[in-house]
């Protein structure tokens, strides 16, 4: 490594690169992905993904074993959908387990409610109902109340 001269951006881009052929790689992976959770039932293809596919066999990562054994029931049937519709020469399907990739759902579904949760905003007809709420309440529940109104915009 301590030998090696920069190089420029354009030559290590080019098609015959090696950083080119690992990005057409992803790519090819990332389609071939998407496919197969378009293939699978809609609770299975969140649990699973496509890790390699090489000399015909595909590899797929699955969050955990109880998930294994649902898609295991589906096998059948998803390498019958792959071989007409996506790869032909498909010859055998292997499962690893990883859990990381419930781990990865559950941050997504967090951000996402987190999200929501931030853009949740009081509207001015429901702080003119926690006012005249507030009227009637006792004074701790009234400030308390008065404090909520005041967050409408």
């Amino acid at each position: 490594m301590r030998f090696n001269q920069p190089e420029r951006l354009t030559s290590i881009l080019t098609k015959t690169s090696c950083l080119s052929k690992i990005q057409d790689r992803t790519n090819a992976l990332r389609t071939l992905d998407k496919a197969i959770n378009d293939l699978l039932p809609s609770p299975l293809n969140q649990q699973c993904k496509v890790a390699n596919y090489r000399n015909g066999v595909l590899i797929l990562e699955v969050s955990s074993a109880s998930w294994l054994t649902r898609l295991k029931y589906e096998q059948s049937n998803l390498i019958s959908s792959i071989r007409t519709s996506i790869l032909p020469s498909l010859s055998s399907i292997q499962y690893q387990i990883n859990p990381n990739i419930s781990v990865k759902l559950a941050e997504c579904n967090f951000q996402k409610s987190k999200s929501s949760l931030t853009s949740s905003v009081i509207t001015p007809a429901s702080a003119k109902l926690l006012y005249a709420l507030a009227e009637n309440a006792p004074e701790k529940l009234k400030k308390q109340l008065i404090k909520l109104a005041n967050h409408a915009k």
